[in-house]
């Protein structure tokens, strides 16, 4: 629906070029490396905002003027203001939109081209929930943005004796108190206006405390690997073609990036902490290597999408290059949008093909299984989730997993931009007399525009699938800063 509402914007900003003299852009307009609110054209995106009932461009601490934004904060103004009036457009008519204001808009859109290539891209949007809109430009065609997160955990009741008898479990039978951050730094290549690449460079330091509590859900999915490191986390270069319509990427990726999505549980730096609520815990996507994906929509709602990268890990748990083709990971996703109203859902199916070496060395090659996930929004504050995995059960020892939960927006009228959620999820175990279970709950505080902060609270039960193990509460405070 976006795209098209666009459209329909272009159109009319071609009209409206067709009907008066070619302009060239005030220079007035001329948008500096860092503006201040007062500047015109900041002004002219807040006067468009109050015209047409679109909120939020801009933060209060801006609008002060007790900050400055960089060009690229401006071009995601520029984009959601664009996209609203679209809306407009397209339930209203062209008559909704004044064609001095689109002429004013298509301004604006070219001063900020460079930008706005990268604001509208699938990749920049996903990770802007997380790092925020704090690209910092080095020159016109690269961007810096940069995220840390710390966590420290605590666990009460991690002290069972049939811990030493628990399956793949060799930790001490005692509580921890363990911390874990991670960083990153991300840069955005323009390439050319429909090719962007993308390196993000990132570092771990801590282990987290799942060595020390048996469980498959993964309590802390921050570390991500056993070891302190250093690394390219990702580094890769995406092309759309054709409108967008189809977008492929290429290089080192990471495949949950693209698939398994969920708009309120799918990552662990801003949402939920634990692994089985950030991805379906029986998705067995590998850590992030050589790969490369697809997505082709043929129309707004609707998208498909597949992915391939190697499936095989060294001791390190990096994945190999060499068996991306003889032990490789497929995927298949598809993808649909429901918008009622104002209020989103996402709807997604999946299928995929698991060649790791080590799954069963005796049975078949390549091992199969299929996932859901869905994600609703019932109110503009509250949203639902939901997922469901499943897995050959021959050949692993987690066959199946699912997972509910819900997310709150500004449950305290003072404080509109606080989260509070809640999630519950099972992993099904082969052999085991029940299923593992764990509940998660937090408070997400925004303190400040870079600055938020979450306690949480998790509760583990019957962990590994074995009810003679005691229960464990884990208490945990996360801290994120976005630069």
């Amino acid at each position: 629906m976006r795209k098209i509402a666009a459209a329909l914007v272009t159109a009319l900003t071609l009209t409206v070029g067709a009907v008066t003299p070619a302009l060239a852009l005030k220079p007035e307009l001329t948008i500096p490396d860092k503006v201040s609110h007062t500047h015109k054209s900041c002004q002219e995106i807040t006067r468009l905002g109050k015209k047409y009932h679109v909120e939020a461009l801009f933060s209060k601490e801006f609008e002060e003027g007790k900050c400055q934004l960089s060009r690229m904060d401006v071009a995601i103004a520029v984009q959601f203001l664009t996209e609203k009036i679209a809306e407009r457009v397209a339930k209203e008519g062209p008559e909704a939109v004044d064609k001095e204001d689109l002429a004013l808009l298509a301004d604006l859109r070219e001063e900020l081209r460079s930008e706005l290539i990268l604001a509208q891209t699938r990749a920049f949007q996903n990770r802007y929930t997380e790092l925020g809109t704090n690209l910092h430009a080095l020159t016109k065609n690269i961007t810096m943005s940069g995220g840390m997160t710390g966590v420290v955990q605590g666990s009460v009741g991690n002290n069972s004796p049939a811990l030493s008898e628990a399956p793949d479990y060799n930790g001490e039978r005692k509580d921890h108190v363990d911390v874990v951050g991670r960083a990153d730094l991300v840069f955005n290549f323009k390439i050319t206006d429909t090719m962007i690449a993308v390196i993000d460079v990132e570092a771990t330091g801590g282990r987290g405390i799942d060595p020390h509590v048996p469980n498959y859900s993964i309590l802390n999915n921050v570390p991500m690997l056993p070891t302190d490191t250093v690394r390219f986390r990702t580094a890769w270069v995406e092309q759309s073609l054709f409108n967008e319509r189809f977008v492929y990427t290429v290089g080192k990726i990471n495949l949950t990036d693209y698939f398994d999505s969920n708009a309120v549980a799918n990552n662990e730096n801003t949402q939920f902490l634990a692994g089985a609520f950030t991805n379906d815990a029986v998705l067995g996507a590998p850590l992030p290597g050589p790969g490369l994906r697809a997505t082709y929509r043929p129309t707004e709602n609707v998208s498909f999408s597949l992915g391939y990268g190697s499936g095989t890990t060294d001791k390190d748990g990096q994945p190999i290059a060499s068996d991306i083709v003889d032990h490789g990971y497929g995927i298949a996703e598809l993808d649909y949008k429901l918008k009622l109203g104002s209020l989103d859902g996402n709807y997604r199916a999946c299928g995929f093909m698991d060649g790791s070496v080590g799954i069963a060395p005796q049975g078949p090659n390549h091992a199969l299984g299929t996932g859901l996930s869905v994600d609703q929004q019932l109110t503009e504050k509250l949203t639902l989730f939901g997922r469901y995995g499943w897995r050959d059960h021959d050949l692993y020892r987690t066959v199946a997993a699912w997972s509910g939960g819900l997310q709150y927006l500004g449950i305290i009228p003072t404080r509109a931009d606080d989260i509070l959620a809640f999630a519950y999820g099972q992993i099904q175990i082969k052999g085991a007399p029940a299923q593992e279970k764990l509940i998660e709950g937090y408070y997400r505080i925004k303190a400040t525009e870079q600055v938020a902060v979450s306690p949480h609270l998790q509760y583990l039960i019957d962990p590994l699938g074995d009810t003679t193990v005691h229960n464990v509460l884990v208490a945990s405070l996360r801290v994120q800063l976005t630069f």
